[in-house]
């Protein structure tokens, strides 16, 4: 059973490093893949596709129903990220709390 010695010898390699770890890094580390999850979202929402072909007949406009469902979803995403811009400021100002070595 070498294998499973390798493994657990690994795993305590992998904790070790954890262990090591100050909450500068930490809180630093978080706040890097928020702000990068926020810019993702950000992408995500300008790309969403909102229909522009509106018509008018029958007394109003047609298409307004779908123009309308692609502002919706555009804003949704435009708040998620936001909202994970600020947890990225919270925890960089967390980091900022916790000196580095």
């Amino acid at each position: 059973m070498t294998f499973g010695k390798e493994l657990d010898n690994s795993a305590k390699q992998f904790l070790c490093g954890l262990g090591n770890m100050t909450l500068h890094n930490l809180f630093s580390g978080l706040a890097v893949v928020a702000a990068l999850g926020a810019a993702g979202l950000w992408f995500y929402a300008s790309i969403i596709h909102v229909p522009t072909d509106i018509k008018s007949g029958y007394g109003s406009l047609v298409g307004v129903e779908k123009m309308s469902a692609g502002f919706k979803k555009q804003g949704f995403w435009n708040a998620v990220a936001a909202a994970m811009t600020g947890t990225a400021v919270l925890l960089d100002l967390a980091a900022r709390a916790f000196p580095p070595d």
